[in-house]
């Protein structure tokens, strides 16, 4: 029967990962038995559904990963296929029979149509709808598990659904596009992959669904949510842009799995250069290594598969000229693909006609031999000295001339090419040394020469010269043929020559800052360098134009990074420009004022400032700047300054980055964001010092943060944290357990936690106690989590377990917090004590012993302290009125030691059970108290119990005994 057969094979099935498929065909021939037994009325076919139904029924509530149910879900996937496939294979049989085999009297044809309709009704699709149509009713479900599973077994089977009718399609449609808006993550995978799986020829370039499934890919909050509808939707050119921005994807596994999965099989020609560019660059300059992998894998088999495995062909593909990652690129396909490189043939005619993308892969080429020192590759590819500069004379002869202003960029990138691969030659020969030292010389003082040429000559001279004299000789001279044979104006209009002049300055200036830059002896007065700073840098700097002033800045900080006395007589000039000047002169003066602070530190610079706060206010400045590269600059220069021990207070300034960290005001400042999750775990355990400055800001940054976070939740696009998260972090930066595993890691040995260091760390939870009394109730709810994430263990100072004890039973008893969360977490945090401090409970606890200790008395006179602000500041949050005991015990103080009473009024309020508020007075009626009264009853027990077991005491007032 039915009843037997059905559930047998979903049992089987359940119990194997193989096999569905002979499982799925026995129901399938069964269903045709179910079918044949009575074709008229249906009756077997409808038992078969309802059995089927009934079997499935059992796993839609089963919870995600169940394998057993997981199974069923497969058998029923295969089970769909299964019979579309048979259905599709008896249908295509009777299409191949012959005509005179047909059964039919239809001599003109007109009923083809519906003959065909009527072949493909048959039990499977009528039994396909009807899942559909059921499994569409559990999308409502109040379960997550069953909706779960109806999306799953919709998403597997819909492939396989063939023909429906266009009513339950849409309907289909419309129950998906619900619930891809499902609060579950899992849900809206199923649904995502189900209704990719629905995208129609027509709707694939801009329909409902096709938009509906790329918000889902920009905006929702699950990576698997994203990375299902990557994986499964459409990808004809209209969706391909919004395809490419998962290259910047925040999961790794995304971002992974665009270029493994899902670019490959595209043709890269589809791709536009710029495309091409940003997904190369954001592969290859990738953080994570299994992503930058994969993007090179893809350009090695899929790329070079689609360029006929010419890698000129793929070159060409790439704007080398312009582009700004194509040589990471090269150098990565290199590295991964060796053997590219190593069966690379240049002959001799090719050097003469070199075009742009070839010369780029040639000097790719021999840079990728030079960082490996493969010296034989080197021999045998690099060409001597004296062809090097017959080649740039060639090119260089060849740009003169050329009068289209679209080639000149192509041969400037060769001149380029050639001056990079002339770096990597070692210049054996002495004829060779001079006639490239001799055309150089002639090349740089040609008028129209890029900065970056400037540069690789400089680079170029630096290595034939004997010396460092030498070459600050040879560039000093080259400086002066620059400024002589400037090119004589023929229009005599003033405009021209203070342009022609302007020109020659700017020149003049870029020489100098790259020989400053390969300078590394003490500027003196006497040497050449110093004639240039007279000449050419002081007068950029005290013009008129803007762009000399910027660059002689920059010169002049290059000079002071070389004298200390011209730093420390010139540092109020980079203040001058960065408190007046604007644009790009406000952020090289600020560049020169932090670069010249991190080499001289800044209380060798206090002579010129005046205290090393000013400076420091300085740059708090900056950090508030409405530009966002300038405020990176800032927290960059103020982070290695710290790290570095430039700055004499650490702590505030630690404070100040911190804040910033966390602001929401720099969550769109990328730069400065990615410096900061660098910096601050890097500071924290380098040293066990600087480890212990974070501990020392901890609190008080917690609690500025308070005023900006507020326990806001994560906002997926300004990336903000929340105030909780905050905290944890910090705590976690200042962990020693952290700090010890990575020394442990970099020296080879395990370092012992000193109960110093670790009484540094708990220190953290003393001022989180403190300040929970007078911060606003969302600062203490974090406080008091804050103390529950601290990692106590045998090396934490027992004097500092009787502290944060006696601290958390004031603030219990103060009835600071009024809600349960932070009544829990302190419950929490006061059972986490007493188990260090090796007690059952707090009646365990002799409290009069702790008087006597101390290092206790600063707790108990803080305690004290607060006894005469506990009525406003409990007043101030709705908080009940303090006992009418504290008036008699102050009126009592008359006649005893105020210190010594004081301590004494302290320990009887604290001897009470831990974290239980107490009522003082059943009648209060604020409203804090109003939520206790049904506890009154049992806690006025539990104190009359107290009462009777406490010989000691003499007062017999339970109001003793209440706060």
């Amino acid at each position: 029967s039915l009843r037997s057969v059905v559930p047998g094979v979903f049992d089987a099935a359940q119990r194997s990962g193989t096999g569905h498929r002979k499982h799925a065909v026995a129901l399938y021939k069964l269903q045709l038995q179910c079918h044949d037994a009575d074709t008229e009325s249906l009756t077997g076919e409808d038992a078969f559904n309802k059995e089927f139904i009934r079997n499935l029924n059992k796993i839609l509530g089963i919870k995600k990963r169940e394998p057993s149910a997981e199974k069923v879900v497969k058998l029923v996937a295969t089970f769909v296929q299964v019979s579309y496939e048979k259905d599709m294979h008896a249908h295509a049989k009777r299409k191949a029979k012959p005509d005179g085999d047909n059964d039919t009297d239809d001599v003109f044809g007109d009923r083809g149509g519906e003959n065909e309709d009527a072949d493909m009704d048959t039990a499977s699709s009528r039994f396909a709808e009807l899942l559909i149509k059921y499994l569409l009713q559990g999308f409502q479900a109040k379960e997550k598990q069953t909706r779960m599973r109806c999306c799953q077994i919709v998403a597997m089977s819909v492939t396989s659904l063939g023909e429906i009718d266009e009513e339950l399609y849409f309907d289909l449609v419309k129950r998906l596009t619900e619930r891809i808006r499902d609060k579950e993550a899992a849900i809206r995978v199923h649904a995502a992959i189900a209704l990719s799986k629905l995208q129609s020829g027509e709707d694939s370039d801009g329909g409902e669904v096709t938009e509906a499934l790329l918000g889902l890919m920009q905006s929702d909050p699950s990576a698997e949510v994203r990375r299902a509808v990557l994986l499964n939707i459409a990808k004809p050119p209209g969706t391909l842009p919004y395809v490419l921005e998962r290259a910047r994807d925040v999961d790794a596994t995304n971002r992974k799995c665009l270029f493994l999965k899902v670019m490959p099989p595209i043709d890269y020609h589809l791709l536009s250069i710029e495309d091409r560019e940003r997904l190369l660059a954001a592969g290859v300059n990738d953080r994570d290594p299994n992503v930058k992998r994969a993007c090179v894998r893809m350009i090695g088999e899929s790329w070079l598969t689609f360029a006929n495995q010419n890698l000129l062909e793929l070159t060409s593909s790439l704007d080398v000229v312009d582009s700004p990652a194509a040589s990471k690129v090269m150098q990565a396909l290199f590295a991964a693909y060796p053997e590219i490189p190593e069966n690379l043939q240049f002959d001799q005619e090719l050097w003469g006609a070199l075009t742009p993308e070839m010369a780029f892969i040639i000097r790719s080429t021999l840079e990728f031999f030079c960082e490996r020192k493969d010296a034989d590759n080197m021999d045998k590819h690099l060409p001597e000295a004296m062809q090097l500069a017959r080649l740039l004379e060639l090119f260089g002869a060849r740009l003169e001339t050329e009068q289209d202003d679209e080639l000149r960029p192509d041969f400037e990138f060769v001149i380029h090419q050639l001056l990079l691969i002339a770096k990597m030659s070692d210049f054996p020969d002495e004829l060779g040394r001079r006639e490239m030292l001799t055309l150089m010389r002639k090349m740089i003082l040609v008028p129209e020469i890029p900065e970056n040429n400037i540069e690789a000559i400089a680079d170029i001279i630096r290595k034939l010269s004997v010396n460092e004299q030498d070459f600050i000789r040879i560039m000093v001279e080259v400086v002066s043929d620059v400024r002589e044979l400037a090119p004589a104006v023929t229009n005599t209009s003033p405009e021209d020559v203070r342009l022609e002049a302007l020109l020659v300055s700017i020149k003049s200036l870029i020489i100098i800052k790259y020989i400053l830059q390969r300078s590394f002896d003490t500027l003196s007065e006497g040497s050449s360098m110093y004639g240039l700073l007279t000449e050419c840098v002081v007068p950029a700097v005290q013009s008129s134009e803007t762009v000399l002033q910027e660059y002689g800045i920059e010169c002049l900080a290059l000079c002071c990074l070389l004298d200390k006395g011209l730093a420390v007589d010139n540092v109020m000039l980079f203040v001058q420009a960065v408190k007046q000047g604007g644009g790009e002169l406000h952020a090289k003066g600020l560049a020169a004022l932090l670069d010249i602070a991190f080499m001289y530190g800044i209380a060798d610079l206090a002579a010129s400032l005046g205290e090393p706060k000013d400076f420091v206010e300085l740059l708090y400045a900056e950090l508030e700047s409405s530009d966002a590269r300038v405020q990176a600059m800032a927290g960059e220069g103020i982070a290695r300054l710290l790290y570095a021990h430039r700055i004499p207070e650490p702590a505030d300034v630690l404070e100040e980055l911190l804040v910033l960290y966390f602001h929401p005001s720099t969550s769109g400042n990328d730069a400065l964001r990615q410096c900061l999750t660098y910096f601050f775990p890097a500071y924290s355990y380098m040293s066990s010092e600087n480890q212990a400055v974070m501990q020392q800001v901890a609190v008080s940054s917690v609690c500025r943060l308070a005023g900006v976070l507020k326990q806001q939740n994560t906002d997926a696009q300004t990336g903000g944290a929340t105030h909780g998260q905050a905290a944890q972090q910090i705590v976690t930066w200042s962990d020693p357990r952290i700090f010890d595993a990575i020394a442990a890691m970099n020296t080879g040995s395990s370092s012992l936690r000193s109960s110093a260091r670790m009484g540094s760390y708990t220190q953290i939870a003393i001022d989180a106690l403190k300040r929970i009394f007078s911060e606003s109730p969302a600062t203490r709810k974090v406080l008091i989590q804050m103390g529950n994430k601290l990692s106590l263990d045998e090396n934490t100072p027992h004097i500092q377990l009787q502290q944060m004890l006696v601290l958390a039973r004031s603030v219990a008893q103060q009835g600071v917090f009024s809600d349960m969360i932070s009544r829990n977490a302190l419950a929490r945090f006061e059972a986490t004590l007493l188990k260090h401090l090796e007690v059952e409970s707090v009646e365990d606890v002799n409290l009069e012993s702790w008087l006597e200790e101390p290092e206790m008395a600063p707790v108990f006179e803080f305690i004290s302290s607060l006894d005469g602000d506990a009525v406003d500041a409990s007043s101030d949050d709705g908080i009940g009125s303090v006992s009418e005991d504290e008036g008699a015990s102050a009126s009592d103080s008359e006649h005893d030691a105020a210190g010594k009473h004081s301590q004494v009024s302290v320990l009887s309020n604290l001897n009470v059970r831990s974290a239980i508020p107490i009522a003082a007075n059943a009648g209060t009626r604020n409203p804090l108290k109003r939520g206790r009264e049904k506890h009154i009853e049992e806690l006025t027990r539990e104190i009359d119990e107290l009462l009777e077991s406490d010989d000691d005491d003499g007062d017999d007032d339970p109001n003793s005994y209440m706060s």
